[in-house]
């Protein structure tokens, strides 16, 4: 496969699976770092109150772009390479003004509803309205402009954008913290516009040697927009939301621990999502191309490899999660490990159906990842209406792996059966050794057991979850390194 990432004819040649899946990661790492890193910094500059109230106003912003942009990022990451597939370089030009126009309007018009929603709901002071507006915004084009890098082949790019960003970002920040300066949400917001401003600049050159075409299939189009919103506000949302609901039912301390593990669970998405950043594009221009076999081996080796790289992770982290608070935001936040578990949990479900949704989405299925996502957050909804008045705080975040459940094993379920794949063995590996790890952990609760025991626990739930699953990775290694296999066949139960 050629490693280039101009554009010929509308077609840029696609870098290698691999490469592009290392940038993307790096880029990821250097995303979530920002978060984690912008979080603490403040968790541990401010009372508990004020790092829960700045958790929610991120929130809020980052809802407010997944009612738009987030569709209209999924539509450039399957239209234009779709019609790249095709050859047709007039239609890719056309695709990617008509849904640039559109993200810049609906980050104006976003952020503006955004710093309204927070004025009334959260009575902030009009500096604090100017901070949401501005995050909202910036990080609604920064949204667009990351799917639109993709879609043009500008991988690299795009990684070195997202660590120059999150270098102002993480300065920024530390300035903001020294010098006593509550604009808590501002050097986000700088980093993104940063991230939109760069790549605008760098998407120039190639826009200009693409002809003037028309939108073909442009109710197509609007129809994927819509579809993709639904889905990904339900999916996405529903995790920001969390935060949100915890602060009508939960103290403001409380809330603290959700924002905590909200931020402490981003890590867990740099390998899916990075694979998914780059499936994604690769898919459309499969399909676009016909080669409906290409899609069926992407989504298998990827879908086992997550099942079978995260397990071991996500059982050490759940057996860990009190030590990860404390040295996260101080002492008092070792409280909130339940809802840290719970939300883990929900992100084990959430992240190994990526390469099975892709499949899904950048085809003709589309309308099953979205209707899973409302069903799931419907689920989840009249979950926590249900458990919330027992459990308070932790029920919400019960609510939240429940309809997670939902949201990623129907199309996981769906793409299974559709691809004929055979998965019945490294799901039910993995799924036993996350759901061990939960065990073992309300039993250590049980026990107070403390630090040590913690740590010991976990480092051997993630060895003997790896030994579980070892045989799966040897599989994927020889299957990676080119020895001829079946697509599924590394699911022997």
């Amino acid at each position: 496969m050629v490693e280039q990432t101009t554009v010929t004819a509308g077609r840029p040649a696609a870098p290698g699976m691999a490469r592009s899946g290392i940038a993307s990661l790096a880029a990821l790492v250097a995303l979530g770092l920002t978060r984690l890193v912008h979080g603490a910094l403040v968790a541990r500059a401010t009372e508990p109150e004020v790092y829960g109230l700045v958790g929610s106003l991120v929130a809020v912003s980052t809802i407010a772009s997944l009612l738009l942009p987030a569709g209209l990022a999924s539509a450039a990451s399957r239209f234009i390479p779709f019609q790249q597939g095709r050859g047709d370089a007039g239609a890719v030009g056309a695709v990617d003004r008509m849904l640039s126009r559109l993200g810049l309007v609906a980050a104006v018009v976003l952020g503006a509803g955004a710093g309204g929603f927070a004025w009334l709901v959260y009575d902030l002071d009009p500096i604090d309205v100017v901070q949401v507006v501005l995050l909202c915004v910036t990080f609604c084009a920064y949204t667009v402009q990351k799917a639109t890098l993709y879609a043009f082949g500008e991988v690299a790019h795009y990684a070195k954008l997202e660590l120059a960003s999150s270098v102002i970002a993480i300065g920024a920040t530390v300035a903001v913290v020294l010098t006593g300066v509550p604009l808590y949400i501002l050097p986000l917001a700088l980093g993104y516009a940063l991230f939109g401003l760069a790549g605008w600049a760098r998407l120039r050159a190639p826009r200009r040697e693409l002809p003037h075409g028309y939108v073909p299939d442009r109710r197509e189009i609007w129809v994927y927009i819509a579809l993709a919103c639904v889905g990904t506000v339900c999916a996405s949302g529903f995790l920001q939301s969390t935060q949100l609901l915890a602060g009508w039912v939960a103290t403001p301390g409380v809330v603290a621990y959700f924002t905590a593990s909200v931020t402490l669970v981003a890590p867990f998405y740099f390998l899916p999502r990075a694979l998914g950043m780059v499936l994604f594009p690769a898919m459309a221009r499969a399909h676009g191309a016909g080669d409906a076999e290409a899609v069926r081996t992407q989504a298998d080796l990827s879908t086992r490899a997550l099942l079978a790289a995260l397990a071991p992770l996500f059982a050490g982290a759940i057996l860990l999660a009190p030590e990860v608070l404390a040295v996260y935001g101080g002492g008092e936040f070792a409280d909130g490990a339940p809802i840290l578990r719970l939300i883990l949990a929900g992100t084990y479900l959430a992240v190994i159906p990526v390469a099975a949704v892709n499949s899904l989405s950048s085809g003709e299925h589309v309308r099953v990842p979205t209707l899973a996502a409302v069903a799931g957050a419907g689920t989840g909804l009249l979950a926590v209406a249900l458990l919330t008045p027992a459990f308070g705080a932790t029920g919400v975040a019960a609510g939240y792996v429940l309809g997670t459940a939902i949201t990623a094993g129907v199309p996981l379920i769906t793409a299974w059966r559709l691809l004929r794949m055979s998965w019945f063995g490294p799901v039910l590996r993995a799924l036993s050794v996350v759901g061990s790890a939960l065990v073992l952990a309300a039993v250590l609760d049980h026990l107070d057991a403390g630090v040590p025991l913690d740590v010991t626990a976990a480092l051997l739930g993630a060895l003997i979850g790896a030994s579980v699953l070892v045989g799966d990775l040897r599989k994927l290694w020889r299957e990676g390194r080119g020895t001829p296999a079946t697509p599924g066949s590394g699911d022997a139960a």
